[in-house]
């Protein structure tokens, strides 16, 4: 794990060079100098809290994303043998593979639905759309008052904003994978 500046350095040089920027075009969105600027992204100098949030600021990107390591191109998750949250009396099992990620806005995660499981879930924000893919078994779904039937294979995508329910009618475990984008905030 590198020093903090040496990471804030790399993920500010990382974004200019992703959108494009020059150093002055940079400077003048964060009102940061092109001097210091450049001492950052080199590593140079420890910037403090106020550069960080005028940076980040100007950018319009979360405090967070100029002080994280850089993550690995390339993540493997083995699904855990516990599940992370269970509902409807341990009949609905959930997994969560790639929690949040601010920068992608989007979470992955497994649910497996016991025989004749059923998980109603409340109403998300306005703006997140859940899209879910059938792994194995037959899958129910019902969005406000549609029910639509999905086999292994087939996949939905819908506003989550609304009531839904997650349901299992048949004698063996279904299995779908989800993904849910959240708007910016």
């Amino acid at each position: 794990m590198d020093a903090i500046h040496i990471t804030i350095g790399q993920n500010l040089q990382r974004l200019r060079k992703q959108r494009q920027l020059s150093l002055d075009k940079m400077a003048d969105l964060t009102g940061v100098s092109k001097g210091m600027l450049h001492q950052i992204e080199r590593g140079d100098t420890q910037p403090t809290v106020t550069t960080v949030w005028k940076i980040a600021t100007g950018l319009n990107i979360s405090f967070s994303s100029l002080i994280k390591d850089d993550e690995s191109t390339i993540s493997i998750v083995n699904r855990k043998k516990v599940p992370d949250i269970t509902e409807d009396n341990g009949n609905c099992l959930v997994y969560v593979l790639f929690p949040f990620n601010p920068q992608t806005q989007i979470e992955i995660f497994t649910i497996v639905l016991k025989p004749k499981a059923s998980y109603v879930s409340t109403p998300h924000n306005e703006g997140v759309l859940e899209y879910i893919t059938v792994v194995s078994g037959e899958f129910k779904i019902m969005v406000k008052d549609d029910v639509y039937t999905l086999p292994a294979g087939d996949a939905i995508r819908f506003a989550g904003n609304v009531l839904h329910q997650y349901i299992n009618d048949t004698t063996e475990d279904v299995v779908i994978q989800v993904v849910m984008h959240y708007p910016e905030s």
